[in-house]
Order: structure tokens, then C-alpha cells, then sequence
């Protein structure tokens, strides 16, 4: 959907995402509506615990402040997919089968509203979940308020809540680089401030991104992705990141890389390697380019934002910039950010957006893009359910 990525295989719905030429008709409603179940879980979380005396108050709070804060990672990837969507926070199915859209503004409101109340009441560390990352601590909810403040351009509180996580450096610190390809996206990193349960991992997946970006076989119909040679083009040499994070193949003559942050495609492999990997959410990296952003669009304390954007470029391996230029800076973390996150999660889709890139980056590849292509419709399917739903603009 974004332009990292090549799509090399045959899947019709991956085709239509790759030119960005979805319809309500064609739109898959399983990501859709698989969020709305999760949400629908935390709210009979948060409905069920009120009041409730089963267990004792510390753990009645940490349940409900996990499930407001799934509920707000919820709404942060539905409203940035799909833009204004149904605000549903209560069980009743005869109120929520039939809620109309509300205003992306509300959406932001309720997910940092559900955030800052996880934030108070979330425990802070990961003893709740036996020092596993796969759980939630108040510096989890500090991560997500972050990138949540930077999506709205509250970039004062962007740079507090990072600083926050930052600041943490009990519990996080940078993978250096030296391990930086073995010892990141494995479970429990200490770069790691969010990880997938294994659970949520499809069956002998190690991951979801190494079984689909690692070909099975050394044939041309099992390599389903490619990176874009623009893309490649934009680390310098010596950026440890094109060397420890991706892998260049050769298959029938033709020269391919792919993304190589996950190594193992299958938990077989990984268990013979001993090693498990992880998929993370939110990672400490980000948290320095949040302030390094926050604190540049401020135009405050730019040498911080400088010393920010360092700490990536240093770990990947590069000199350190120098630039004291606002304008440049903020070019330099936008890049690094490219670099940093390629294929984890829609980082590059959202950011394109976020900063309204997406108009004049994407058509150059793709011929048939148009404006409401930044935002997914809403499946037909899920239309059909509930009347007072209108298709998403453009559609």
C-alpha cells in the first residue's frame, strides 16, 4: 500500500492493496471487523470488572487499564486506516449494531482519554505478566500516547510522554549494534516496549512477516515481496540496516532483497535455532524519533532533536549529523524513520499520510491512485449490517 514494497506474486486482494485500487465491493472485512472483536472484548472487560469483587482492586485495575489500553491501539489503527468509523465503547448490541461513524477528532479524544487512564493505572513494569513484554506496563501506554500526541500535533506532550519511556532506562535500552540483526525482534528484547503475543501467530508461523517475506523455496513463485530499488537506494553505505536487515537473493537470474528482520519462517526453524522472535508494536527506537520530530517541530531545543536522531543513525552505523538547519533536520528524522521501520506494522502508510506525502509520493508508482485512496473503505459487508453507516468518502 505504501512504497517499500514490491508485490510479486498473484493474490488478487494483495494486488488491489499494492495499487491502492480497493472498493467497498472487494475490501477484505476480516481486519475490519477481527478490531472491532478485540474491541468488543475490552469493553466487556471494562463493563464486567466494574464493581466487580472477585478478585482483589490492584488486579481489577491492571485488567481494566489493559483493556482501555487495547481498546485505544484499537481505534489508532482503525482511524488511521479508515478514517471516521463507529465510536463504540459499551456491549449493547441493539446501540452498537447500528452506531453511525464518528468525527476522527472524537476517536483521538476517546483513545487518549482511554490512555491516559491506562497510564494511571497500569503497573510499571512487567512483573503482571512475569517480565514478559507481551504484557503491558504505564510506560506501554506512554509509548502509544506518544505516537498518538505526534498524529495530532500535540508535540509537547509527544516530547513528554517519549521522554517518559526514555527516561525508563531500567526497563529499556538500544539493542547496540554489534546484535542489532540477532538480538531485537526476539521476545523480551530490552529495545522491545510492546510485543505480539505468540498466540496471535498462525499455526508453525514463526511470524507473520518472515512467512511472508521469506520464500519457501529458492523458485520465483514462492518470493512474494520484494524491497523497491528506491528504496534500497537510500541507505548509505555502511548503514548496518541493508546488511543485518534484509537479505539479497538470486532466483532464475533475477536479483531480489527482502526484508530480513525476522529470520526464521517457521517455529521449527526457530526452535532449532533456539531462538524465538517476536513481532513488536512498540520499540524503544521510535520513542527518540518521536521527541527528535516533537522537538523540531517546536523549533525548541534542536540540538536535543539532533542527539535523538543520533541514537539510530549511530546504532545503524553511520556518522552522526550535523545538520542545524529545522527544515533539514526534520528531512534527516523523516528519513531515518523510513529506514528505521521499513515493513513493521503500516509505519511507512501512516507516516505518508500523517504528513501529507501520500498525494505527491505515491502516484509516481502507482498510475492509478487517487486522493480517497489514503483511507480504506468500509467493506460492504459491514455496510449492509448497519444502516445508519455511510461508505467512506470516495467510495
Amino acid at each position: 500500500m505504501a512504497d517499500d514494497l514490491r508485490y510479486l506474486s498473484s493474490n488478487t486482494t494483495i494486488l488491489e492493496y499494492g495499487a491502492n485500487t480497493y472498493n467497498s465491493t472487494t475490501a477484505s472485512s476480516e481486519a475490519f471487523t477481527g478490531y472491532y472483536q478485540v474491541i468488543y472484548r475490552a469493553n466487556a472487560i471494562i463493563e464486567g470488572l466494574t464493581n466487580y469483587t472477585g478478585t482483589s482492586a490492584a488486579v481489577n485495575k491492571q485488567l481494566m487499564a489493559e483493556a482501555k489500553l487495547m481498546r485505544a491501539y484499537c481505534y489508532f489503527i482503525l482511524v488511521n486506516f479508515h478514517g471516521e468509523v463507529p465510536l463504540v465503547l459499551q456491549t449493547d448490541p441493539n446501540v452498537t449494531a447500528y452506531l453511525p461513524k464518528a468525527s476522527v477528532s472524537e476517536i483521538y479524544k476517546s483513545i487518549v482519554a482511554d490512555l491516559i487512564d491506562a497510564k494511571s493505572n497500569l503497573l510499571a513494569d512487567y512483573s503482571f505478566t512475569s517480565g514478559n513484554r507481551n504484557g503491558v506496563n504505564k510506560f506501554t501506554a506512554a509509548a502509544l500516547l506518544a505516537r498518538v500526541y505526534l498524529f495530532t500535533g500535540d508535540y509537547q506532550l509527544a516530547e513528554a510522554n517519549a521522554t517518559e519511556v526514555i527516561q525508563a532506562s531500567n526497563l529499556f535500552s538500544m539493542i547496540p549494534t554489534a546484535t542489532m540483526g540477532s538480538a531485537l525482534f526476539v521476545k523480551n528484547s530490552t529495545e522491545s516496549i510492546w510485543q505480539l503475543p505468540p498466540s496471535l501467530v498462525a499455526t508453525n508461523q514463526s511470524t507473520t512477516e518472515a512467512a511472508s517475506f521469506i520464500p519457501s523455496s529458492n523458485v520465483i513463485a514462492a518470493l512474494n515481496f520484494d524491497l523497491r530499488p528506491s528504496f534500497l537506494s537510500l541507505f548509505s553505505t555502511g548503514d548496518r540496516r541493508r546488511t543485518l536487515w534484509m537479505r539479497d537473493l538470486t532466483i532464475a537470474g533475477g536479483q531480489y532483497v527482502i526484508p530480513l528482520k525476522f529470520k526464521y519462517r517457521t517455529t521449527t526453524e526457530a526452535a532449532a535455532a533456539n531462538v524465538t522472535e517476536s513481532q513488536i508494536i512498540l520499540r524503544l527506537a521510535e520513542q527518540y524519533l518521536i521527541r527528535a520530530e516533537s522537538r523540531a517541530r517546536l523549533n525548541v531545543n534542536l540540538g536535543g532533536a539532533l542527539a535523538d536522531l543520533n541514537v539510530t543513525r549511530s546504532r545503524a552505523g553511520l556518522t552522526a549529523s550535523t545538520t542545524s538547519d529545522r527544515a533539514l533536520l526534520l528531512e534527516e528524522i523523516a528519513l531515518e524513520n523510513r529506514k528505521e521501520f521499513f515493513c513493521e506494522q503500516a509505519y511507512r502508510w501512516f507516516n505518508l499520510k500523517r504528513t501529507g506525502q501520500a498525494d505527491a509520493v505515491l502516484p509516481v508508482l502507482k498510475p492509478a491512485w487517487r486522493p480517497a485512496a489514503k483511507l480504506y473503505p468500509i467493506p460492504l459487508l459491514v455496510l449492509n449490517n448497519n444502516p445508519n453507516l455511510t461508505p467512506t468518502t470516495g467510495y
